[in-house]
């Protein structure tokens, strides 16, 4: 059996030997809670993600639009965010999402009053299938280099 069955199992009898038989009224509900998990967990539609840029390209063709988010990276998939407009799609990080789904993108410094942190850019998504409708995609040190990258996604999702 799985360690996530075994453990409760044996907890279970343990507070039952323990603390009367009483307590084994709630083994119904603590099995339906577990079922209910799982089955939301399986519910849950996994995103589409690409390994390289080569990928992208054989099955969308040569972007609209890139956009740069770390110069170091520009050959790869995680430094990059490649816009498909017509068929509103947008490869960022290397995760699909659509272009419609995009609220906004803001430039935030990521320092606290004690580290020097890099820039990020925050994208805010209206996406239900992801947990967080937020994504941090870091992008150096240069406060106006992360404005520019805002401003040009943003102009890309006030076309839609």
């Amino acid at each position: 059996m799985k360690r996530t069955i075994i453990i409760p199992a044996i907890a279970i009898v343990l507070l039952a030997l323990f603390y009367g038989p009483w307590l084994l009224l709630f083994v119904p509900v603590l099995l339906l809670s577990y079922f209910l998990i799982l089955r939301k967990r399986g519910v849950e539609v996994g995103a589409t993600i690409y390994g390289d840029l080569q990928e992208v390209e054989n099955i969308y063709g040569e972007p609209d639009d890139v956009v740069v988010l770390d110069a170091a990276k520009a050959n790869e998939l995680s430094g990059l965010i490649l816009f498909y407009t017509p068929r509103d799609i947008a490869i960022v990080a290397g995760e699909e999402f659509h272009i419609s789904d995009m609220v906004s993108a803001v430039p935030k410094n990521m320092a606290t009053p004690y580290t020097i942190d890099e820039h990020a850019i925050i994208l805010t998504m209206r996406n239900r299938n992801r947990q967080s409708g937020v994504l941090h995609l870091r992008v150096g040190y240069d406060a106006n280099l992360a404005l520019e990258i805002a401003k040009q996604i943003d102009s890309h999702i006030k076309k839609r």
